[in-house]
C-alpha cells in the first residue's frame, strides 16, 4: 500500500459530509443504531473502524457460527455492513491495522513504561458499562471511557496516545480522503462512519479543522495511506 506523509487536504468542514455514529462494541443498540443510520441517510460511503484482517477475521467467526442469525453479540461493524441490503454504497476500512499499533505502542514505550505494557487499568464503575449502553446511557458510558483512558496514561501514556491519539488522526485523515476523492469526481459526499464512541468527539474536532490532521500527523510521526475498499459482500436480511 502506497504511503506518504500527509494527503492533501481541502479548506473546508469536513463533518458538512461525513457523519459519525459513535457505537459500543458488540451490543444489541449499536447493531441497531447501524442499521436505523444507513437506512436513513442511505450512504454513498461506509466507513468503518477496522483495519482488513480484523474485518476478515469478524466476518468468518460470524459466518461460521451456528447462532448466526440469531446472535445478539454481532459485532456492529460488521452489523453495519449487513444493513447495506440493496443500498449502493462502498465500504471503506479506515482504522489503522492491529500490528502497526502493537509496534507504535513498543517502539514509544519508555523505559519506566516497557515492564509495565501488559498490566490493565479499570475503574469499578456501579454498573457495567455494556449494560448502561444498552439502556440508552451512552454519555456515561463515554465519561466512563475518558476516565479510564486518563487514568491509563498516567500509568502507560503511549498506549492512549496510540489507541485514541494516532488513531483519531489516521481515521480523520482517511474520511477526509474519501469526501475529497468524491469532490474531485463531482459527487456529493454522503459519508456514514462508524466508530468506537471515544473516538467521535476527537475526530469531529479534527474534521471541522483539517489543520489539526496535519498538526498530529506531524506530532506523532504517522505516515498517510489510502482505506481500504471492500467491494459488495453477501448481505443478509436484518432480523428484528
Amino acid at each position: 500500500m502506497k504511503r506518504q506523509n500527509m494527503i492533501e487536504l481541502l479548506n473546508l468542514n469536513y463533518n458538512e459530509y461525513v457523519q459519525l455514529i459513535g457505537t459500543a462494541h458488540f451490543t444489541r443498540r449499536s447493531i441497531n443504531d447501524a442499521y436505523e443510520a444507513v437506512k436513513s441517510l442511505k450512504p454513498i460511503d461506509v466507513a468503518l473502524e477496522l483495519d482488513l484482517r480484523r474485518y476478515i477475521n469478524l466476518n468468518a467467526a460470524c459466518t461460521g457460527c451456528p447462532r448466526n442469525v440469531s446472535c445478539k453479540g454481532l459485532c456492529e461493524f460488521t452489523g453495519a455492513t449487513d444493513a447495506l441490503g440493496n443500498v449502493d454504497a462502498n465500504i471503506w476500512l479506515i482504522d489503522m491495522n492491529t500490528l502497526e499499533m502493537r509496534q507504535r505502542i513498543r517502539g514509544g514505550a519508555t523505559p519506566y513504561e516497557k515492564p509495565r505494557i501488559g498490566e490493565a487499568v479499570r475503574l469499578n464503575p456501579d454498573k457495567d458499562p455494556i449494560q448502561l449502553w444498552e439502556m440508552g446511557y451512552k454519555k456515561e458510558v463515554v465519561d466512563y471511557s475518558e476516565k479510564q483512558m486518563d487514568a491509563l496514561r498516567s500509568i502507560h501514556p503511549t498506549i492512549p496516545r496510540v489507541l485514541i491519539d494516532e488513531r483519531n488522526a489516521l481515521m480523520a485523515a482517511r474520511l477526509a480522503w474519501i469526501t475529497s476523492k468524491n469532490l474531485s469526481e463531482e459527487k456529493k459526499p454522503k459519508i456514514l462512519a462508524f466508530i468506537g464512541a471515544a473516538h467521535v468527539k476527537g475526530i469531529e474536532e479534527q474534521l471541522g479543522n483539517p489543520l489539526l490532521i496535519k498538526e498530529g500527523f506531524r506530532r506523532f510521526n504517522l505516515s498517510f495511506s489510502e482505506p481500504t475498499l471492500i467491494r459488495r459482500v453477501a448481505i443478509r436480511e436484518a432480523s428484528n
